[in-house]
């Protein structure tokens, strides 16, 4: 399995090194333009969405994990357990790298004295008594990428389909969060008669989650037992 991860790390650190990347020229990108005076611009919108962003960025490596990089080490001659096994090792460093990133860019307007907008309430939901909330969305995305990847490796048209869905379905969820957050529309659902419903959405979607997390590791168990080389 060492052997196993080891490869899958190879590539992993790249796409780490490019998100990292990403976070530190926002973080400049914001200080260098004003933002913590208050400034709206291009680098503020990109720190309100961060968590977003790791998320889009998530499914594509994960997607991209179980397509070519199953493929190739598979013929390389890793076992199937391993490999499953590795793929784990990388969802996970995945996951507290994001969260890790996370955590530090919420904090960041507490600990510099920013002047904070209605917006950043999107990078602040995830940060302070619900810190687990941001690692179990991850997980559900890269499980869902990896998902998207294995039936791509069968079939390029519908892995094409899932694709093309999945990033729509990304931006549109996305832009839905970012008006929510403009236009306080929480607070408005949580204080009309239906409060009630809203308030169990949370419990509601961490339950879909843990079900798909452990519906798609069966599933993608199931397919790299079965998975051709080609």
């Amino acid at each position: 399995m060492l052997k196993s991860f080891r490869f899958l790390f190879q590539f992993a650190w790249i796409n780490l090194a490019c998100l990292l990347g990403f976070a530190v020229l926002v973080v400049v990108g914001c200080y260098a333009t004003g933002v913590p005076g208050g400034a709206s611009n291009l680098f503020a919108t990109y720190y309100g969405a961060f968590p977003l962003v790791t998320l889009f960025v998530l499914f594509i490596f994960a997607f991209s994990l179980c397509t070519s990089n199953l493929n190739l080490g598979l013929s390389f001659g890793a076992r199937r357990r391993d490999f499953f096994w590795a793929v784990q090792g990388v969802l996970v460093v995945y996951t507290g790298f994001c969260w890790a990133a996370q955590v530090l860019l919420a904090a960041l307007p507490q600990l510099g004295g920013w002047i904070e907008e209605g917006r950043w309430t999107l990078i602040r939901a995830f940060y302070g008594g619900t810190l687990w909330v941001f690692p179990l969305v991850c997980l559900t995305i890269l499980v869902l990428g990896c998902l998207g990847g294995l039936v791509s490796a069968k079939s390029k048209v519908w892995g094409a389909v899932i694709l093309s869905v999945s990033v729509i379905a990304l931006l549109i969820g996305s832009l839905l969060l970012a008006l929510m957050a403009d236009l306080d529309a929480w607070s408005f659902l949580m204080g009309n008669a239906w409060s009630g419903m809203w308030g169990s959405l949370p419990a509601i979607l961490t339950i879909g989650m843990l079900a798909t997390l452990a519906i798609g590791e069966v599933v993608i168990w199931r397919q790299i037992f079965r998975f051709a080389v080609r």
